[in-house]
């Protein structure tokens, strides 16, 4: 067996062999092994905890594209990705107490396909056989305003018979403040129109179980998955409004109040067996159905001046859409040449039904929308196949192509139907050039995941924002070229950077459809491009268990406007993206303390008739943490340490982008410092 296969045997079957009681397999050189104990320093309480401990390793949730191996990330438990969609990765690995964790291999260079495509850099969390270990958390935060609400989490893992199950229950609620919210309408010679004075509480509450049970069946590992629960957002709006003028302490001219409620429920069942078939071959079988059901409503109530017959719009939708897919897949674990091959079919509906009113004076009156009640559905099937090909000892091929036919039919208010075939190559070849350097360079074409609440008809309270469905959506494809270079080196040294060029095509952006009402489409092609790194430098030398990690993505865009015709970055580039962690361990007073930076970042939005830019200003938190009181890990946290200010400016044009700048509206929100105390321990 070469050392490749070694490492895709190892990631494959090493639940079924430890409860088997057979010895685990021994990673290949390309893999860094870290025990259970390489954490004790950081006091971690879950599984997610010592995942982000990991020198130089960024999680990788995966991407909103269609299809289960599609979406994958980088991290495996238990040698397969965890069979989950709603909750997200972050939320499975907080399931998982640490002291149900073995161990947690990072492999650099090729892995099985199904499982972690186009990924270079792979976490194995591997967890202890039929081991009983829990944690629980409890925390009480402090907003700006001086509320204080409460937070609980409690996590476990124990056999069950034949099973080995972990389970996870938390809830929490939490109110988000804004403090010295200003609102400035200004005409298109800079003069003053409104001056608002707003203030924004909003409230956030969460309840969910989650469960996973897996035992030997057949030959091979029978693993469920399930979470269920419920949430609910709501936001109570203020504003005092002047007229022409600044606040000058008189009375307001006119008084806007927006109530906006949001509330869905959430389940999600998953079932997959994984085992040998023949020598050197595994097979995988999955099933995943999930649901959301979702309701929202809100009313925008002006009355001006204060005290008169207000003008009342409101908005209330219901949304249910449910996802199910089935997947199975075959694949060689032994030799240079390890193929692997699959299919997939999914069918996906939405059902939603928008309701817009207008009351004033004159009574109240609906407002009509194009695709407020219709039905979205799509069948989808796709065939694949996968190589992994160890070309030399140090040099690796990956190659593999699927083939997709889907079918989205819209009926109700707008009716359409649209056929689909796309072929998603990929090709990445490895060179592991010393113990300590890798590259990588990859090509790859994917095809992003298209939200069926954009087929309806939907609308923004808050900015006054009316939008049409468009049920002749499709998905937007990108080619994605990159160049990796992974360095480690002895001391937990890492850095990884990549370089990367995107080529997309039918790119989802706003413009005036053809019924004359904006709305999204598939406006063109553009190209995205950026360096992305993750960098840990041990500071020991100089700071006796001090560690500094750094994360910095840069990115741009070109995409030439269908309505400007001009060229710009794509909606909701985000440019930088900065983070800077340091933090100190004093293993022997068991006292840890760091901090976090984050400079200021940049995010542009257009619409038909608008462009928006939000910014976001520099971010410090800071934490101190200790076990030294009652064998439990204490923690306090400031968040937006001397406050974080996300500055918000939205021009208008008429009738469009590729009219005239009519005006400017400003808003200015600070949010203050959020204190949080949190006390976790193990059982």
């Amino acid at each position: 067996m070469t050392l490749l296969g070694a490492a895709t045997f190892a990631l494959a079957v090493p639940l079924a062999a430890q409860e088997a009681d057979a010895p685990p397999p021994t990673p290949p050189a390309s893999t860094e092994t870290y025990p259970r104990a390489f954490f004790d320093r950081f006091y971690p309480q879950t599984a997610l905890e010592l995942l982000q401990r990991v020198p130089g390793f960024s999680l990788d949730a995966g991407a909103e594209l269609r299809g289960f191996a599609g979406a994958a990330g980088n991290v495996l438990v238990d040698g397969e990705r965890p069979t989950i969609k709603s909750g997200g990765l972050e939320d499975f690995l907080r399931r998982i107490p640490a002291n149900a964790v073995d161990r947690i291999e990072v492999t650099r260079g090729a892995q099985r396909a199904g499982e972690t495509a186009g990924q270079g850099l792979v976490a194995n969390i591997i967890r202890k056989p039929q081991s009983f270990a829990g944690t629980w958390s409890g925390e009480l935060e402090r907003n700006p305003a001086g509320l204080v609400y409460p937070r609980g989490e409690v996590s476990f893992t124990m056999p069950l018979g034949a099973w080995t199950t972990t389970t996870k229950l938390n809830a929490f609620w939490e109110q988000f403040t804004f403090d010295n919210i200003d609102r400035i309408r200004r005409d298109a010679g800079g003069a003053l129109l409104v001056f608002e004075e707003e203030t924004l509480p909003s409230t956030l509450r969460d309840a969910f179980f989650a469960t996973e049970a897996k035992r030997l069946l057949a030959g091979g590992t029978l693993t469920l998955n399930a979470r269920f629960g419920n949430s609910r957002y709501y936001q109570e709006t203020g504003r005092d409004g002047f007229l022409g003028r600044a606040p000058d302490g008189g009375a307001a001219d006119r008084r806007t109040d927006i109530r906006f409620d949001s509330e869905f429920w959430q389940g999600e069942l998953s079932a997959d067996w994984t085992g040998g078939v023949s020598q050197g071959w595994v097979m995988k079988l999955l099933a995943l159905g999930s649901f959301q059901d979702s309701e929202v409503g809100s009313a925008n109530v002006v009355a001006q001046p204060p005290g008169s017959v207000p003008v009342i719009n409101r908005f209330a939708s219901d949304s249910l859409p449910i996802e199910v897919l089935t997947r199975a897949t075959i694949g060689k674990l032994e030799g240079r040449i390890r193929p692997e091959f699959g299919f997939e079919a999914a069918y996906n509906r939405l059902d939603s039904r928008i309701a817009l009113e207008v009351e004033d004076a004159l009574g109240v009156r609906p407002v009509i929308l194009p695709a407020s009640d219709v039905t979205v559905a799509e069948w989808r099937g796709e065939a694949f196949g996968n190589l992994v090909w160890a070309l030399a000892p140090r040099w690796t091929l990956e190659a593999g192509i699927a083939a997709e036919l889907s079918q989205i039919t819209v009926t109700g208010d707008a009716s359409g139907r649209n056929d689909f075939f796309f072929l998603k190559p990929s090709l990445a070849l490895t060179f592991q050039a010393s113990d300590a350097l890798q590259l990588r360079a990859a090509l790859r074409r994917t095809v992003g995941q298209l939200d069926f609440n954009d087929f309806a008809a939907s609308a923004n309270a808050e900015d006054d924002r009316f939008l049409a469905g468009n049920p002749d959506l499709g998905p937007d494809q990108v080619w994605r070229a990159s160049l990796t270079g992974d360095v480690r080196l002895p001391g937990g040294y890492a850095l990884n950077v990549q370089a990367f060029h995107e080529w997309r095509t039918d790119v989802l952006e706003q413009v005036v459809l053809p019924s004359g009402v904006p709305g999204l489409a598939n406006a063109g092609s553009a190209r995205v491009w950026g360096v992305e790194s993750e960098a840990a430098l041990p500071l020991s030398r100089f700071l006796k268990g001090g560690l500094l990690e750094i994360s910095a993505d840069f990115r741009d865009a070109a995409f030439a406007d269908p309505i400007t015709g001009q060229s710009r970055v794509v909606t909701d580039l985000t440019n930088p993206e900065i983070s800077i962690d340091f933090r100190q361990d004093l293993t022997e007073a068991r006292f840890a303390w760091g901090a976090r930076y984050e400079p200021e970042s940049r995010t542009t939005s257009f619409f038909a008739n608008e462009e928006i830019i939000d910014r976001r200003g520099r971010r410090l938190t800071a934490f101190v943490e200790t076990t030294r009181f009652l064998d439990v890990k204490m923690q306090i946290e400031v968040r937006n340490i001397g406050h974080t200010r996300f500055p918000r400016d939205r021009l208008l044009f008429a009738p469009d982008r590729s009219g005239a700048l009519i005006g400017t509206k400003a808003l200015v929100r600070d949010r203050g410092e959020f204190v949080k105390f949190t006390i976790t321990d193990q059982f």
